[in-house]
């Protein structure tokens, strides 16, 4: 692995003539560096804090790279590689996100979980205020790596040790702990329930996904793995014996951050049900949270999913088309608040009647799963970046 060394030599903070305010200074060396953020994480968020340890010293298993890892195991690199954990960095909407403010150190403890994938480490805040970080240049810092995103070593390394599931009958190279984090919510929750509100800020990080999933009947039925990692029988490692793994894919919504790169449909299904029927005059239009753990949809607030019902004779509309929406409404003020929530609650089921129009002999419903809406994936200059995915297209003739 090739590391990049940032010059070492007295402090001399000065402001970032790019970044209104922020301080930047030198390193003073790994030691009295991780000295210093340790005291300065261990008092903010538990959202906040990157894993600090990971990858600063040796690692016997050999680099941090998933390629390294999957020098041993190809399935699960091959799987990675289509995940939207793979694309937690180079993600187009993230990088524009992060590029409107210099709060952007509080979103790479999720988005790039170890510290030495990070150019600048945060050792404090200038006057309490987190859009003024005070930041030294990375003494350890792997490029690379960061545009791994979420990357193998982010859930497995804890300490300079390996950490799974734990396999019956393993016969591991390397030293693994077998936890039980792995088996249930406990290291996913650790970003995927993430809230944090900043009074006199115009931003918030709300991802409920978590106590969502804690308060559903799921929660008696096993963790995230169950849906978002389906069993498969296969080695788990080069050369091994085929048993009972979970593929890492964790596909969500559906929706693909860089075009033709998400996971198969076997990944695991919409959340989303979808049923129509004749009710006398009407078409009853079911939409059930059938799949998903926790409300639909989840996470970003910005994300909708959303029903299409239209009327037609023959090919050609009958009146107007009618839209059934599932999502969050904000007022993005300072600080933002929640107005409106129509999600659908895990097997929650809603029935629509929608009146048939004179002259009609088919309806047909599409859905759909939507990250950002055309309007702001245009302010964001995102030209080609995938905003939906189609989730459902069915027909009953009337």
């Amino acid at each position: 692995m090739w590391w990049m060394f940032a010059g070492c030599g007295s402090p001399a903070p000065t402001a970032d003539a790019a970044s209104g305010g922020v301080v930047v200074e030198r390193s003073q060396g790994v030691e009295a560096d991780l000295i210093r953020v340790n005291r300065f994480l261990d008092t903010r968020p538990k959202v906040e804090r990157p894993i600090r340890e990971a990858g600063v010293g040796e690692l016997d298993a050999g680099g941090l790279s998933a390629e390294s890892c999957g020098s041993c195991h190809p399935d699960q690199l091959d799987q990675w590689r289509l995940s939207v954990h793979a694309q937690a960095w180079v993600d187009r909407q993230f990088q524009a996100e992060i590029g409107k403010s210099d709060n952007r150190w509080l979103c790479l403890g999720c988005h790039t979980p170890l510290l030495v994938q990070q150019d600048r480490w945060p050792v404090g805040l200038v006057d309490g205020d987190v859009e003024r970080p005070h930041l030294i240049d990375a003494p350890v810092y792997d490029a690379a790596l960061r545009d791994e995103g979420i990357t193998c070593a982010a859930c497995h390394l804890r300490d300079g040790v390996i950490h799974g599931p734990g396999l019956p009958d393993s016969t591991s190279p390397h030293a693994v702990v077998a936890d039980p984090d792995f088996r249930g919510p406990g290291l996913c929750l650790g970003c995927h329930q993430a809230e944090e509100v900043f009074p006199d800020k115009g931003f918030v990080c709300t991802f409920q996904t978590g106590e969502e999933w804690q308060r559903s009947p799921w929660s008696s039925q096993g963790g995230c793995p169950v849906c978002h990692m389906p069993e498969q029988q296969a080695p788990a490692a080069k050369g091994g014996p085929v048993r009972t793994v979970r593929a890492h894919w964790w596909k969500g919504a559906g929706i693909a951050k860089i075009p033709g790169k998400y996971p198969p449909p076997e990944a695991n299904r919409p959340g989303l049900a979808l049923a129509l029927a004749r009710d006398g005059d009407a078409v009853a239009v079911t939409t059930t949270n059938a799949n998903a753990g926790h409300m639909l949809p989840t996470g970003d607030p910005e994300r909708w999913v959303q029903v299409v019902v239209r009327f037609l004779a023959g090919d050609t509309p009958v009146g107007e088309p009618v839209t059934l929406r599932f999502g969050q409404t904000w007022e993005w003020v300072t600080p933002p608040r929640k107005v409106a929530d129509n999600r659908l609650a895990p097997l929650e089921s809603r029935v629509q009647r929608i009146p048939i129009p004179k002259g009609a002999t088919r309806v047909e419903a599409v859905g759909s799963s939507h990250r950002i809406s055309v309007e702001n994936a245009a302010y964001h200059h995102l030209d080609g970046y995938p905003t939906s995915v189609e989730t459902h297209r069915m027909t009953l003739d009337l």
